[in-house]
């Protein structure tokens, strides 16, 4: 089984990157899916993540252990690449999780959490535009329907 059917990437509105997590990732998956990303920052290319983790499960310990060292392995490529990352959840357990891991290690980039997509997207967008990418924000606006950030009501 692919990690396609656990981790869903959309790069279609690049330099905006869409994962979405479906159910729990079996460890070879889960291998699939760090590889997949690690192939993203690869490109060294500016670009903002939205990880939709409303119908994911949650991440075993050892799983988490696993990507807090993944991620402090690529921190220097995190920090050249990532602009900020946005997580879609409305789980206090996955919330639970994501504090944990944010606590053992400190994100590299500006983040964002709220339960639903469109404040993420929204998020995301500023972001790109915050980094001079105004036409890939404006292209992430419309293709969402949302509103430029002095439109929006904080």
């Amino acid at each position: 089984m692919s990690a396609a059917r656990f981790f869903i990437f959309d790069d279609s509105l690049w330099p905006l990157l869409t994962v979405r997590m479906v159910g729990e990732a079996t460890s070879r998956h889960f291998d699939e899916f760090l590889d997949i990303s690690l192939s993203y920052l690869h490109r060294r290319e500016p670009h903002v993540v939205v990880t939709d983790m409303l119908r994911g499960g949650m991440m075993s310990p050892r799983l988490r252990h696993r990507l807090h060292e993944w991620m402090k392995c690529h921190e220097q490529l995190f920090r050249e690449t990532l602009i900020g990352e946005a997580f879609v959840l409305d789980s206090p357990f996955l919330r639970l999780g994501l504090s944990i891991l944010f606590h053992l290690r400190q994100p590299p980039c500006p983040y964002f959490i709220d339960a639903r997509v469109e404040p993420a997207f929204a998020w995301a967008a500023d972001q790109l535009e915050n980094v001079g990418q105004r036409d890939a924000a404006e292209r992430v606006r419309q293709h969402f329907g949302l509103l430029p950030s002095r439109h929006r009501l904080s």
